[in-house]
């Protein structure tokens, strides 16, 4: 297949997605409401994440605007720079103008970017600048410049300033500096250079660094708090998951193409070795949390990067790769074509109904001077003040200041104790027990939804 056919394929996708996300009636998730929120009120770090894909959101809704629609093209666009970043990375570790390209554009089909590339999130950024690390670093084995060390530095601190999952590329480094004698030597042959390079990341880090440090770490805490070993339960069914989602998320006959041409693959070769330990790793690290705690599918993202292009140069059966292509096409075209239709399928509830929920309990309201919203739940507290950002409403989330801090918006958009104008409360009476004025409560009709198991209460709370 030509790669005049891909393209033409990656645009018509494109313009399938453009307008899935134009006709649909689904409504931002909540994660990527909160994101937005985030990019109201700037800062070094936020309760669960670091503060990049809220300076981007920022950036582009200044000169874009913050339609649904408009906010659902930025990870797709992200995916373009990063199909850049591929084919530049190709190019780099040996293959030809055209087989870069090819690559560059496939990455575009995969499963896995066309469910991502629908979401706002910060695996989306994350991926644009590990491939930018990775391409550096694979520039400087063959050119140790000090502009290509303080390129690497620069990337990967923007690459922890998306999400911390980029301390993998450290980790995945490490190991190869271990397990590679020739990379080893060129390691300590270039120790200053490389030194220059953590320098740079550490710098580009400090704010968040400092923001955590001011905050009493709670990002990290959040993040460890994921893996929790407490919690631990052995569930091999669990690993098992989620190696079977890995490949279905790069297609599965690509993959298939490797295990049938394994005798041919020569990983003496040094970039493919690179490559692999610039994933392998990551899916083994994944795979036991699966298996002992739980994991998320996204959580080794990064590894697809350079597990797909490796994929990629040694899966050589043509056949299995054009049945690749197919099934990643077809993929795509269904996914979103439910999309489009707003079809209500359960993977869909968590973005149906938002808004239609939010417009009723706004309309409770509609007639009164004071509008304020108490609202506990946090992925609710994000998706309602988006959908009723045109209204000049006020959202507060109960905090009792000797509870944990459990999301951003306790530290940010707490109701403090000293409340007295009336509010709609969407939670339980007792979380609201700490006020220090006397309110009277009256519960009201909760509107139909789908987007949540929880029970979702809704009051009516008036101070006396």
């Amino acid at each position: 297949m030509t790669n005049r056919i891909l393209i033409s394929l990656v645009i018509l996708l494109f313009l399938i997605k453009i307008s899935a996300v134009y006709f649909t009636g689904f409504n931002l998730f909540g994660d990527e409401a909160q994101y937005w929120l985030w990019s109201k009120d700037l800062a070094f770090g936020y309760f669960s994440k670091p503060p990049l894909l809220a300076w981007i959101i920022k950036i582009y809704s200044e000169f874009l605007g913050e339609t649904f629609l408009s906010l659902k093209i930025l990870p797709m666009l992200i995916y373009f720079l990063t199909a850049c970043a591929i084919y530049n990375l190709c190019k780099n570790i040996g293959l030809d103008k055209k087989n870069s390209l090819s690559c560059s554009l496939l990455f575009l089909f995969i499963p896995s970017v066309s469910f991502s590339s629908y979401i706002i999130s910060t695996d989306v950024v994350l991926l644009l600048f590990w491939t930018l690390s990775l391409n550096e670093l694979v520039k400087i084995k063959k050119n140790p410049n000090t502009i290509n060390f303080i390129s690497l530095g620069i990337f990967l601190g923007l690459a922890f300033l998306a999400k911390y999952a980029a301390i993998y590329f450290v980790i995945c480094m490490l190991m190869f500096i271990f397990a590679d004698k020739k990379f080893r030597i060129f390691f300590l042959k270039n120790f200053y250079l490389f030194f220059i390079s953590f320098l740079c990341t550490l710098l580009i880090m400090l704010p968040n660094i400092i923001w955590n440090l001011n905050n009493g770490w709670i990002t990290l805490q959040h993040t460890s708090d994921n893996v929790n070993l407490e919690n631990a339960k052995f569930s091999l069914y669990r690993g098992l998951e989620f190696i079977l989602v890995q490949i279905l998320m790069l297609g599965p006959f690509i993959f298939l193409g490797t295990i049938i041409n394994y005798k041919k693959i020569n990983i003496i070769d040094n970039e493919k070795k690179l490559l692999l330990f610039f994933s392998l790793p990551i899916f083994l690290i994944v795979f036991f949390e699966a298996i002992l705690v739980r994991a998320n599918a996204n959580w080794a993202a990064p590894g697809l990067i350079s597990f797909f292009v490796f994929l990629y140069i040694v899966s050589i059966n043509n056949i299995l790769k054009k049945m690749n292509i197919l099934f990643n096409f077809v993929f795509c075209i269904f996914l979103y074509l439910l999309i489009w239709s707003s079809y209500p399928a359960k993977i869909f509830d968590r973005v149906n109904g938002l808004n239609t929920f939010a417009q009723k309990i706004y309309s409770i309201r509609a007639n009164d001077e004071n509008k304020n919203f108490v609202i506990s739940d946090r992925l609710l507290f994000s998706s309602m003040s988006y959908e009723l950002r045109d209204k000049n409403l006020s959202f507060y989330m109960p905090y009792n200041n000797s509870s944990v801090v459990t999301n951003h918006f306790m530290i940010t958009s707490s109701l403090k104790k000293e409340m007295a104008e009336d509010f709609i409360l969407i939670g339980s009476p007792n979380e609201i027990e700490y006020l220090n004025n006397n309110f009277t409560i009256i519960k009201i009709e909760t509107p139909d939804y789908v987007f949540t198991n929880k029970d979702l209460n809704v009051y009516e709370v008036s101070f006396n």
